[in-house]
């Protein structure tokens, strides 16, 4: 007899899946042109939509209720206020999850500091997974090969987004010499493992973040 194949009963789970869903969405439709996009904004707005008309999907009970909004207000993010790109829930099942996106093209340079805000992005996210969110994901979006490839000197050896670089959990990162950003310090409380997915002439990038 096959066991029951129905939604998880746990809504952690049903999130995982829903952005797993919707972030394959995204890549095919972005690839095979549906959604065209050059800049950050378009790619938060459609992804939004994506994982919103998915999450729908996901509503087994009448009381569930799956919620999707765009730059969510956090205070006290290291003393600052923070807006994250994305947050979705089940807020009767008191589930959260935080989302940052990065889109960066080759056009549009300054490798060094999208490196150091991509980080930025990720610890912003752990500090969310430490206040009222259950859960955090990062994406990323590039043509720029910088960002895909191992550098040999100067902020991509600190803050190491190539492809296979490893992270370890309690790291800082802190790159003085950066100018515009050489005030900037990152604490990963998380390892986490860069692992690029190259389609066409893109690089793509998802990170599971708790």
């Amino acid at each position: 007899m096959k066991n029951p194949d129905i939604l998880s009963n746990d809504y952690s789970d049903r999130i995982h899946e829903i952005l797993d869903i919707s972030w394959r969405i995204l890549k095919t439709r972005f690839i095979e042109g549906r959604h065209e996009f050059l800049l950050e904004a378009p790619f938060q707005h459609y992804f939004a939509h994506i994982i919103s008309s998915i999450g729908d999907s996901f509503c087994t009970k009448r009381e569930d209720q799956f919620l999707v909004d765009l730059e969510t207000k956090l205070d006290d993010i290291k003393g600052k206020t923070k807006y994250v790109d994305i947050t979705c829930s089940f807020p009767n099942q008191k589930t959260k999850c935080a989302i940052e996106l990065k889109f960066k093209t080759q056009r549009q340079g300054a490798q060094d500091h999208g490196r150091i805000d991509a980080f930025r992005d990720i610890e912003v996210i752990e500090l969310a997974c430490n206040q009222e969110y259950n859960l955090g994901r990062f994406y990323m979006i590039t043509n720029s090969t910088p960002y895909i490839n191992q550098s040999r000197r100067g902020v991509g050896t600190v803050f190491t987004t190539h492809d296979g670089a490893i992270t370890e959990a309690g790291q800082i990162f802190h790159c003085p010499d950066s100018k515009g950003r050489e005030d900037v310090i990152v604490k990963f409380r998380n390892p986490y493992t860069f692992n690029w997915e190259k389609i066409n002439d893109w690089y793509f990038l998802e990170l599971k973040i708790q």
